[in-house]
């Protein structure tokens, strides 16, 4: 699919893992195939929910590969190649095209802190080594170097980025970026981050979301875009706050409700829900204890089968 065309729900996925932290292939496949049945619109692998920084560059290029392998076309598969150095995040980039990624995705260096154009030269490296403009991936709580409007809209015009996945959650920013990029001409197609601006951001006009929730509730999410497109603006709101009220029981049910801590929730529930078939995490992040796992078994799980079987009764009502 052309990037020109990329859309809707694009999923963020959460990389099953076994006891030892490795990548659990079978559970993956699973989850990635009843995504795709429930109507998403793409898959964004190796993202902050995916783990990615806990994958060493062979386990990063595994997930992509299973991931192309499942969606066989039916959905476009994007890579987040993003690491701290431009050297590393080209030899991601190479080795996720190598893999099968329709797309590539790329955040900021983290940890040091670069000027406005070593940024630009940065995504420009890795635009040029796959040979295709790449999608920005703008959170900037976890990169000491900020994206700025004027930055994206320029290497959008250079053609080194195609997009951007914007994470921020600051409306503000998505707007200007928005308004801008339609004043100079300059196509940049937006997708917003998080999980409780995505009926807002879809009305101020981004072409879909990458929200982790559409792991737990795919149906839903693909509901809330559906409506949006159609214009049904209050059912879309309706559906944005029934995912508040899972948000709201998730945090509840943990001690320490850090992002972090939603992956590990994320698991939890999918693997409670059969999706996949175990809920381990990449240390060092602490297991759910046995009160965490009640809460989150007594609330949130019964609350997912609630809203997704709402959705697939409600399935093709926007065809």
């Amino acid at each position: 699919m052309p990037t020109s065309e990329l859309h809707g729900i694009i999923v963020p996925t959460v990389l099953p893992m076994d006891e030892k932290g490795c990548l659990a292939r079978k559970s993956l496949e699973r989850h990635l195939t009843g995504l795709i049945e429930a109507g998403i619109h793409g898959l964004w692998i190796n993202g902050t929910t995916g783990e990615f920084h806990a994958l060493d560059h062979d386990e990063r290029a595994l997930a992509v590969a299973v991931a192309a392998e499942v969606a066989g076309g039916r959905v476009p598969v994007i890579a987040h190649v993003g690491d701290a150095a431009t050297a590393v995040t080209v030899r991601h980039a190479r080795a996720a095209m190598a893999a099968g990624a329709d797309e590539i995705a790329v955040i900021a260096p983290y940890f040091a802190g670069y000027g406005k154009e070593e940024l630009r030269d940065h995504y420009r490296a890795v635009a040029e080594a796959v040979g295709i403009p790449v999608l920005a991936y703008h959170m900037p709580q976890l990169t000491p170097s900020a994206l700025t409007v004027d930055c994206v809209v320029e290497l959008t015009r250079e053609g080194v980025l195609c997009g951007i996945k914007d994470s921020a959650g600051d409306m503000s920013w998505l707007r200007q970026l928005l308004r801008r990029s339609a004043r100079q001409g300059v196509e940049v197609r937006c997708f917003a981050g998080g999980s409780s601006l995505t009926d807002v951001s879809l009305y101020a006009g981004v072409a879909g979301a990458t929200t982790s929730l559409a792991n737990v509730t795919p149906g839903l999410l693909v509901d809330l875009y559906e409506s949006a497109r159609a214009g049904d603006w209050q059912h879309a709101r309706s559906l944005q706050e029934q995912l508040e009220d899972l948000l709201d029981l998730m945090r509840e049910a943990r001690r320490e409700p850090t992002l972090a801590a939603l992956v590990a929730t994320f698991k939890f529930v999918l693997a409670a829900l059969g999706r996949i078939d175990e809920a381990h995490a990449a240390e060092p992040l602490a297991r759910l204890d046995d009160e965490e796992r009640g809460r989150l078994a007594a609330t949130v799980v019964p609350k997912v089968r609630e809203l997704e079987e709402a959705a697939r009764t409600r399935k093709g009502a926007w065809t």
